[in-house]
């Protein structure tokens, strides 16, 4: 039994091929005095006669074998240096030039002729058994070649190899020995091994050396098959004993519950044995000799040393990964010694020493099972356990860098990344994953781990398995070197742009291989989107950096490139901090306070974030639908150097992303955070850089970056002047005051200044997934109510949105279909002027048009409101309301001051042309809605709720205004202010019938029948309509001769109202001839002066009469 269950073992060694044949041909040439004498002879070798008597023949070979068929014991009563003489005519049968020499002449001299041509054969004895064959068997020489080659035994080749290496060493100190115990192979060799052991003096040349540790490492393996000889029956029935199948069925079940503690305790001191030296593993020394030797995989270590397992193993997956195929049995074995590395830690003897103390550490239970039963594992539990303290983000859960190390050369060495079935954890987990979602994907090249991967976040992923995934997904993630098709497709781009080794691994250096840190595929990747035309990734290089950018945002709870700088501030701030990439938002959100490594590399990533989703683990994670929806162009271009985020940010607010709460907040997260710096948005960044270093240096967050540049290009439209802002930045100024305008949350700045307010006046503005979501609605309608800091930030937003209608976000998305249906093309600053201009016809949205006359009521607030005002008027105001100007509260309202004095200026005719059609538009819209006009609401608003009460409705159709003017008419109004702003409006009229819609309306007919040639403009269509009242009454229609009569007999009693005693003679002067009774005036004045003319004369002559009698 003994003799089937080692049958199979075989020596291996992988001797320097030069310095064997060297020995070789030593052993040949030297002719052994020794070797003709008769053993039987020697004083030493008596027993031979008594125990071979019965042998015809006494010659050397004859008594050899005889002493072959000894049993144990007899042979073990043999004197050792009886055995020694027989072990030398063993060995010498295998040396050409004693079978020249000595055996042919001796036993074949007359076949000799025939024979002598097997002298140069490679398998001396398979030529020469060949041979014996075509000779009759009656021959001596075929009887003699029959007993030579039994001598040997079947396994004679194996030993072949220790006879060349060592057969001088044994020589010279006696120690040649029978095979006692029967072994087979090499271990026939073990009692002359263990001779040399005690006699030679150490160091034992090392090319002999190696075959003696060959011999010790297949020991170890007898031993353990005996032990484990009912275990082997019972598990692996269907393996043979002593085969290197055996061996690893018994390994796959050492924690098996039927398992005897024997033989698991065999089978672990195995493992450890061949971690430090491959050769342990008979299949993979025999399979991967030749593989081994020609790869040079023992560089650096000589023949007597070990040889770790791992570096074999990586030398071997190195050279397959570099393109060069194994032979299939070595292929067949790594793969075997691959999955046997995960499943028990023992093999990897580095790990054993680096992890020493945090395998009691952290995981107590597995540890605490080796201890009590003898296992080393429970299957691999171990590995994931440590595997898992990786990843722990406080320190003290953490294992040590030396194990972490470790357990990286592991995965490496295993390739756990490149089969899923490597690891018997992630197996047993995966498989039903396996089995449904990923049973048609063909296997190799991680394929069916890229599959797990695109399904993590399904319905059809399991807990477990996604645990098990993302550990060995975490290390992968390190070393681009892990994924197969990243690494075939990009090895050379890798090499060329990003200073990547050219082997896989380099097995004289492995402690220390640069690519452990995250520095490979972050260069790729930036690579991929190089703006340089010559420094550019292959098309498939391309594809596999994109897919595998992808895999890493959905299967990483974070970056490597930020956890190992970060994992200090990630144990200070972000400890609570579990699900799926709320560690890389937890650093974002105190970006301020991270410590200066750790927040480069945050800030470094968030701009890369940015320009690439693919990156952004929470999107990918929850808006993979939205992106299909709505932004699929942009997914199969392959480009996005920002364009998705932009496009997410655009379509945030449709119906279906409402409803999807995840997705919405992430888009929302990525707002806020992009707020701390303008280097976070991508387009933006691109567009404006060189303009915010010329104009805005000073401005540390995004929002004071687009408040500085709003600014200056404001100024700049203001002024008509060319734009110091290129549209390409303009555009993207804009596009971010849009952003601001759709929630408080997204302007930090505006929502600090209005805190009480928007908890006081606007807690009940909220909508999905934003807090307050139409609070800057709410707090402008309350702007009267603001305390100051609020009051002022409300203020600048009017600025901004009032000046460009591009900015304000609750005008375009309430008036979109308007804006597509009237102003289609036109300029998105001015949208507001188009909706004024469109607002009254009947398909107009009432929606919009409330959002309209609202912007056009706050225009009329503050002239700086009006971008057209400001422009058209800006010489007038400085000409006559500078004083108003100059006396305003920064960033306050001037409440329709300016207006106002604008419009005493348009009364008297004083404004230019330009800003006279302005105001010709503003006192339109004023006459036709009173909201318009705030000094009125302000001054008559009392008057409003009492006299026009049934009105109030009607105020966008000039009703109230109307009312009001016939109450001032019949002297209804007392209040002296409100008297003034009424008197102003009718008076309004007389400089032009276009502010008084209501008599333009009813005189329509009459203006294009008498007056269409009449120029517009100081009152001269109202006179020309005078005129034909005058002259000719009944020329009008009756509505506008009502009216009109109605209007005059207002112009008059507004002229009194609004009369003010003159000041100095040249006011009074001026009133007098501006005056309509001005002859009345003149007539009175002509009348006074004769009258002291007259008075003269007569007191004249009355004091000349007087002075005549005083004479006398």
């Amino acid at each position: 039994m003994l003799r089937l269950m080692l049958a199979f073992l075989v020596a291996t060694t992988t001797s320097a091929d030069d310095s064997l044949q060297r020995i070789r041909r030593a052993a040949i040439d030297v002719d052994n005095p020794k070797a003709m004498h008769s053993i039987i002879d020697l004083a030493e070798c008596q027993d031979l006669k008594k125990l071979c008597a019965h042998h015809k023949f006494t010659d050397n070979l004859s008594m050899l074998e005889c002493a072959l068929t000894f049993s144990s014991s007899q042979l073990e009563d043999l004197p050792e240096a009886c055995q020694h003489e027989l072990w030398l005519q063993q060995r010498q049968l295998q040396l050409p030039a004693w079978m020249e020499s000595s055996f042919l002449p001796l036993y074949c001299p007359a076949e000799r002729s025939k024979l002598e041509s097997c002298l140069n054969s490679v398998h001396l004895w398979s030529c020469l058994d060949q041979q014996r064959l075509k000779l009759p068997q009656s021959s001596a020489c075929h009887q003699h070649l029959r007993k030579g080659y039994e001598s040997l035994g079947q396994d004679y080749s194996a030993v072949d190899e220790f006879y060349t290496v060592c057969g001088q060493l044994v020589e010279e100190h006696k120690c040649g020995r029978l095979n006692i115990d029967h072994l087979p192979s090499v271990l026939s060799q073990l009692g002359t091994v263990q001779c040399l052991q005690e006699s030679a003096p150490k160091p034992i040349e090392p090319i002999c050396q190696s075959a003696i540790n060959s011999i010790e490492l297949q020991r170890g393996m007898l031993e353990l098959f005996r032990v484990c000889q009912e275990d082997l029956s019972s598990l692996c029935s269907q393996e043979k004993p002593g085969t290197a199948g055996g061996f690893k069925c018994l390994v796959r079940h050492k924690n098996h519950p039927s398992m005897s503690p024997q033989c698991a305790s065999q089978i672990t001191m195995r493992d450890q044995q061949m971690g430090r030296d491959y050769r342990v593993s008979h299949g993979l020394a025999k399979a991967c000799k030749d593989d081994i030797k020609t790869y040079h995989c023992r560089r650096g270590v000589s023949e007597d040393k070990h040889v770790r397992l791992a570096q074999i193993l990586l030398c071997l997956e190195s050279v397959s990964k570099n393109g060069t195929k194994l032979a299939p049995p070595c292929l067949a074995e790594l793969t075997d010694h691959r999955r046997m590395l995960m499943t028990d830690y023992q093999l990897s003897p580095e790990l054993l020493n680096d992890c020493a103390d945090d395998i009691p550490k952290f995981c107590p239970d597995e540890h605490k099972a080796q201890l009590v039963n003898g296992m080393a594992s429970t299957g691999g539990e171990i590995i994931h356990c440590l595997l898992e303290h990786v990843k722990a983000r406080r320190q003290q859960r953490r294992v040590t860098a030396q194990c972490q190390r470790g357990l990286e050369t592991l995965i490496k060495a295993s390739d756990a990344g490149e089969d899923w079935r490597v690891d018997p954890v992630l197996r047993r987990a995966c498989k039903p994953v396996v089995d449904v979602a990923c049973k048609d994907v063909q296997g190799g090249d991680a394929r069916v781990m890229t599959c797990l991967v695109e399904h993590i976040g399904t319905p059809v992923m399991l807990p477990e398995c996604e645990q098990a995934l993302l550990i060995i997904e975490y290390f992968v993630a390190r070393d681009f070197k892990l994924d197969p098709q990243l690494y075939k497709h990009c090895r050379d781009d890798a090499v060329k742009y990003c200073r990547a080794k050219k082997q896989w691994d380099d097995a004289q250096n492995i402690q220390m291989d640069p690519e452990r840190g995250p520095m490979i595929l972050p260069c790729l990747h930036r690579m991929a989107f190089s703006e340089d035309e010559h420094q550019t990734l292959r098309k498939d290089c391309f594809k596999e950096v994109k897919r595998v950018m992808r895999q890493r945002a959905i299967s990483m709870d974070l970056i490597p490139e930020v956890e190992d700088y970060c994992l200090n501030d990630l144990s200070a701030f972000c400890a609570d901090c579990t699900e799926k990439g709320s560690e890389m938002e937890c650093l974002q959100k105190n970006m301020d306070q991270l410590q200066p490594e750790c927040k480069t590399v945050v800030v470094k990533y968030t701009e890369e974030e940015a320009a690439h989703v693919e990156l952004n683990p929470v999107i990918m994670n929850v808006c993979g639908e939205a992106m299909q929806q709505h932004c699929s162009a942009i997914l199969k271009s392959g480009k996005d150097n920002g364009d998705m985020m932009d496009c997410l940010i655009a379509h945030k607010n449709d119906a279906d992303l409402r409803k999807d709460l995840r997705c919405r907040a992430a888009i929302e997260h990525f707002q806020i955070i992009s707020l701390k710096s303008f280097h976070f948005t991508t387009k933006f960044k691109e567009a404006c850089r060189p303009y915010v270093q010329r104009f805005c240096s000073s401005s540390a967050t995004k929002n004071e970056v687009v408040a500085c540049l709003s600014e200056v290009m404001r100024n700049d439209t203001i002024k008509a002047q060319r734009h110091q802002i290129p549209k390409e930045c303009r555009h993207q100024v804009k596009a971010q005051l849009y952003q601001q305008r759709e929630s408080i949350q997204l302007d930090p700045k505006l929502a600090n200044a209005c805190k009480r307010e928007l908890e006081q006046f606007c807690e009940e503005e909220k909508g999905p997934g934003q807090v307050n979501e139409k609070a800057l609605e709410c707090l402008i309608r309350k702007t009267s109510s603001l305390g100051k800091p609020c009051h002022h930030a409300i203020f600048m937003v009017k600025k901004s949105e009032l000046g460009d209608s591009g900015t304000d976000y609750t005008l375009l998305t309430t008036c979109k279909e308007m804006i597509y249906k009237f102003c289609p093309s036109t300029d998105s600053a001015k949208l507001l002027d188009c909706l004024k201009t469109y607002k009254d016809d009947t398909q107009f949205d009432q929606r919009c048009h409330l959002v309209v006359v609202n912007r056009m009521i706050e225009q009329n607030t503050d002239f700086r409101f009006n971008p057209s005002l400001q422009s058209a008027c800006g010489k007038n105001i400085d000409r006559y309301c500078s004083n108003i100007v100059a006396s305003a509260l920064p960033n306050e309202e001037l409440n329709g001051k300016v207006i106002h004095c604008l419009k005493d200026k348009f009364r008297q005719s004083a404004l230019d042309e330009p800003c006279a059609k302005e105001m010709i538009k503003i006192l339109q819209e004023q006459a036709l809605n009173y909201k318009l006009n705030p000094l009125l609401q302000v001054f008559c608003k009392s008057e409003i709720q009492e006299l026009c009460k049934a009105n109030i409705d009607s105020d966008e159709h000039g009703q109230l205004a109307e009312c009001l003017k016939t109450a001032f008419l019949q002297k209804q109004i007392i209040n002296r202010q409100c008297q003034m702003e009424v008197a102003t409006l009718i008076a309004e009229a007389k400089a032009d019938i276009h502010v008084d819609p209501i008599l333009e309306t009813a005189c329509t007919v009459d203006l294009l029948r008498y007056c269409s040639k009449v120029s517009a403009g100081n009152g001269r269509k109202l006179n020309c309509l005078r005129t034909l009242l005058k002259d000719t009454p009944n020329s009008l229609e009756a509505d506008c001769r009502e009216k009109l009569q109605r209007r005059i007999e207002m112009f008059r009693n507004a002229d009194d109202t609004l009369a003010l005693p003159p000041g100095d003679m040249q006011q009074l002067v001026q009133q007098v001839v501006a005056s309509p009774a001005r002859k009345f005036f003149l007539v009175i004045l002509m009348s006074a002066t004769g009258l002291v003319f007259l008075t003269g004369i007569f007191l004249g002559r009355a004091t000349k009469r007087a002075m005549g009698l005083k004479n006398k």
